[in-house]
């Protein structure tokens, strides 16, 4: 039971909603006799951008957690939201806090968690719930201390030194407070067998030899604008004339499914292929055999009941299904501990310009999504000199650190040393 027995939570809203989310979850299982939680947001003007669609999936996310057979005893839906005109402006602010003060009426008690929004409008709220004397003898304040995943009171100090241990959420319902939807739908791996060839030339340390000397060369897969092809026909057949796959390839391509290998026992280029199969033999050598190899060195994890692991999400917003050109981006592996996000992006290249532009883009999606707690890694075919060197680029360009930054090269493939590093990275902070 909680020291707690407030029944008014005022939440501010960012453009992360997450945290907010957090600390409802968190009062709401510590089973505080919450009536109604206020959602204080931005209103969009041509001052400032509005997180009124923040506060909405906070509110859908909510209603299904706890509005369902009457999960919690006192807490009321719909959730009231407050929208600030001016969140730079403490007279603006004073002004539409008046709205709430009204509603409040003669409220018991009173708890504002300051740690959403902007540093002014936390400021402005926090200064104005001090000064009202109708409330400010009944008002308790907390923060969420993000790095270390503590909910810290004002006046107790730390009330829960790792929140992660309360409160859980899944990866969609992660990303639905972001306003964003799965595109693809789940699948399972059809290259068990050639996965295990892939791991011996891993532990063997011959996994160079698939792509040296006639091993796979991605040029020769692609389409006239340098994208991985569609279908066979997308090939310049000139090319194979002068290519024969070398051994290490062959004994990937002879474990695949006999309707997917992109070469015949003869060495020759298979072109019954059908569109469908192709793209799937396309999109395991490409990449997909590295992404499947971090899954199941991940499986360790498994017995940690915060955790939960996921593979290849395609995400989108419902509106961009309008756009001319569908937009969506692409998780390789995400992993959840509690509420915490690590995004891996996984690339076969070991190039270092290439592996900068997926490092970038890992850790702007995590943070996105995560916001500024989430952890993010890129895994490579990199040299060690490069890798470390690529790491503290990525740090140094993001403002990021080696607490929430990782970088792993092709020595660091092997699945025991894999889960060593991604365990001790996870450890940091």
């Amino acid at each position: 039971m909680s020291q707690y027995t407030f029944e008014h939570l005022i939440l501010l809203i960012g453009t992360n909603p997450l945290p907010n989310f957090v600390v409802a979850e968190y009062f709401l299982k510590q089973d505080v006799p919450v009536k109604k939680i206020w959602l204080i947001h931005s209103e969009e003007n041509a001052l400032q951008a509005g997180t009124d669609a923040q506060a909405l999936n906070l509110e859908k996310l909510m209603r299904n957690r706890w509005e369902r057979e009457k999960q919690h005893a006192t807490l009321q839906f719909p959730l009231k939201k407050i929208p600030l005109s001016d969140v730079s402006n403490a007279r603006r602010i004073r002004s539409d806090l008046e709205k709430m003060w009204d509603k409040l009426g003669d409220a018991s008690s009173i708890h504002l968690n300051y740690t959403g929004g902007t540093k002014s409008m936390s400021t402005h709220v926090y200064a104005a719930l001090k000064e009202v004397d109708a409330y400010k003898q009944r008002t308790s304040f907390s923060y969420l201390d993000a790095r270390n995943f503590r909910l810290v009171d004002d006046d107790h100090g730390v009330l829960e030194h790792d929140l992660r241990n309360n409160v859980q959420l899944s990866f969609e319902e992660l990303i639905g407070l972001h306003g964003f939807e799965r595109k693809n739908e789940k699948s399972s791996s059809e290259f068990h067998e050639a996965l295990a060839v892939f791991q011996a030339l891993i532990e063997n340390n011959q996994l160079e030899q698939f792509f040296q000397n006639n091993g796979y060369d991605r040029k020769l897969l692609t389409n006239q604008k340098g994208e991985l092809a569609d279908k066979i026909e997308q090939l310049n057949k000139k090319k194979f004339e002068q290519y024969t796959p070398n051994d290490t390839f062959m004994s990937v391509i002879a474990q695949m499914p006999e309707e997917m290998r992109l070469f015949t026992t003869e060495r020759v280029l298979n072109e019954t292929l059908s569109k469908k199969k192709f793209q799937k033999a396309l999109k395991f050598f490409d990449g997909e055999w590295l992404e499947e190899l971090v899954m199941k060195a991940l499986m360790p994890f498994g017995d940690d009941k915060r955790i939960t692991i996921q593979h290849n999400w395609e995400i989108q917003k419902p509106e961009w299904k309008n756009l001319a050109k569908e937009g969506f981006f692409e998780l390789d592996v995400v992993m959840i501990c509690g509420y915490q996000l690590i995004g891996i992006s996984c690339t076969t290249d070991n190039t270092k310009p290439i592996c900068k532009s997926k490092g970038f883009e890992i850790i702007h999606r995590t943070k996105q999504i995560g916001g500024e707690e989430a952890k993010s890694i890129l895994i490579t075919r990199l040299e060690n000199n490069v890798r470390e060197t690529l790491q503290q680029e990525l740090i140094r360009d993001t403002g990021g650190s080696k607490a929430n930054i990782l970088v792993l090269g092709a020595s660091d493939l092997r699945q025991e040393k894999l889960f060593t590093n991604i365990q001790r990275f996870m450890e940091k902070s």
